[in-house]
């Protein structure tokens, strides 16, 4: 299917169509994100679901990784932590929202 934006997916904040569904879904309500297959993920309302192209676009929303299905690793923290410099540790950016509490 190409040419055709069967998916809408957020790309640098702005929600585009795309031909691939995206790497990662995501929560607008809780603003977490997690992978396509997750189990807390595929029960959503499809309402509040949004799609991320990459692994930024979703930390960059301000998105949190999602506890059930952990989409981040050590090696993807790495990556993505200069958008995150609140948060030392992989473990701290997880635990994100009970410092919201």
């Amino acid at each position: 299917m190409t040419g055709m934006g069967a998916y809408r997916v957020l790309n640098q904040g702005i929600l585009v169509e795309s031909d691939i569904p995206g790497l990662y879904a995501g929560w607008k309500t809780g603003k977490i994100f997690g992978t396509l297959d997750c189990r807390s993920g595929v029960r959503m309302k499809k309402e509040n679901r949004v799609f991320f192209l990459c692994l930024e676009d979703a930390v960059s929303q301000g998105y949190r990784p999602c506890k059930v299905c952990k989409p981040l690793d050590g090696v993807l923290f790495q990556k993505i932590r200069l958008l995150v410099p609140q948060y030392g540790t992989l473990e701290e950016f997880y635990e994100r929202d009970c410092d919201m509490r």
